[in-house]
């Protein structure tokens, strides 16, 4: 059951370069899983192919650790969006189905394209903040003005350039029972 009522129920990383996210994100959830955090979300594997413009890309469930492939494969030359978002939604939905009273942390990969058009895991997040389950989601620079329309003053944002290269320390820091509370900002004030 959550404890702490965070005065920013998002935390957004702000990255620039998605592979750099990607592996930070898979470590610090790691760290958490190990430290007993009950972690719901999806992160983002991304695979290279050779001979291939564009990577396959899988999204690992941290409840079930179950991993779905979201991509279409539009052969070598392909170069626009491979994503799948029927699959994206289903992956969502088995998420969303798994969030309960005893879930800490929701974990999402990105808020994409497919979330900037208003889908993706949009939905997913409006129902973990309805939970009071805090989130916690990577933000692409180019996404950065569409989520802050979307989160509405309601997210924290953090450089991922701030955290050093400390998982643990990373991980310690955006636990959800570090996060400020909206008591513990009212008596700081």
């Amino acid at each position: 059951m959550q404890t702490v009522q965070p005065l920013f129920p998002i935390t957004a990383i702000v990255y620039p370069k998605g592979s750099d996210f990607e592996a930070f994100l898979q470590e610090v959830t790691d760290v958490m899983a190990a430290r007993g955090l009950r972690l719901a979300g999806l992160v983002q594997h991304s695979q290279l192919r050779p001979g291939r413009a564009k990577c396959d890309i899988y999204l690992r469930d941290l409840s079930a650790g179950d991993i779905s492939a979201i991509s279409d494969d539009r052969g070598p030359h392909a170069r626009g969006c491979v994503l799948n978002t029927d699959r994206l939604l289903n992956a969502c939905e088995v998420v969303e189905a798994g969030l309960s009273d005893g879930t800490d942390l929701l974990v999402l990969c990105k808020f994409g394209k497919t979330e900037v058009e208003g889908g993706g895991f949009r939905s997913l997040m409006t129902r973990a903040l309805e939970l009071s389950i805090p989130v916690l989601i990577g933000i692409p620079e180019i996404n950065l003005i569409p989520f802050r329309q979307f989160a509405a003053g309601f997210a924290r944002e953090i450089k991922l350039s701030d955290f050093a290269s400390d998982r643990v320390a990373a991980a310690e820091r955006l636990c959800p029972a570090s996060w400020p509370s909206d008591e513990a900002m009212a008596v700081g004030a």
